[in-house]
């Protein structure tokens, strides 16, 4: 299939940091702005499915389905809306490439497509941000449609 959004972005942390973050679920929403909440276990399993709440108040499931050091996939639907996100970690000495493919998928996604465009390179900055140490969303950064 092919993906809704796709974005590269060469970030200055190690990929082993990098993946730390991705696998922080509860803390997704801070730099997420689809996410309002997010609840469940604080350790990501494969096994874990966690409660979400998204922009503009739909609530579905979230869960990761793979956690290897090169990849990690997220998935999460509410009714009409499902999405399977990528992201694709490649060491670059003290750096990592990250590359983030999103998939949509459902009648909710088809209406939404065109405001998705440009999403994954938001989420690959606020990526970037908190790497950094700034918590939140960047007020320079547009928060995308639910």
């Amino acid at each position: 299939m092919t993906p809704t959004g796709t974005a590269t972005l060469l970030i200055d942390a190690p990929r082993e940091r990098v993946r730390e973050v991705l696998l922080d679920p509860l803390s997704l929403p801070v730099w997420n702005s689809a996410f309002l909440s997010l609840t469940g276990p604080a350790a990501a399993t494969l096994a874990a499915e966690y409660r979400v709440t998204v922009r503009p108040g739909l609530k579905g499931t979230f869960a990761y389905e793979a956690m290897d050091p090169g990849l990690v996939r997220m998935v999460w639907q509410v009714p009409g809306f499902a999405e399977t996100g990528d992201w694709q970690l490649s060491a670059e000495g003290e750096r990592t490439l990250v590359r983030h493919d999103f998939t949509h998928s459902g009648p909710l996604a088809a209406m939404l497509r065109q405001a998705y465009q440009g999403v994954a390179g938001i989420r690959l900055g606020r990526l970037q941000e908190v790497l950094r140490g700034r918590r939140g969303r960047p007020p320079f950064l547009p928060d995308p449609p639910p």
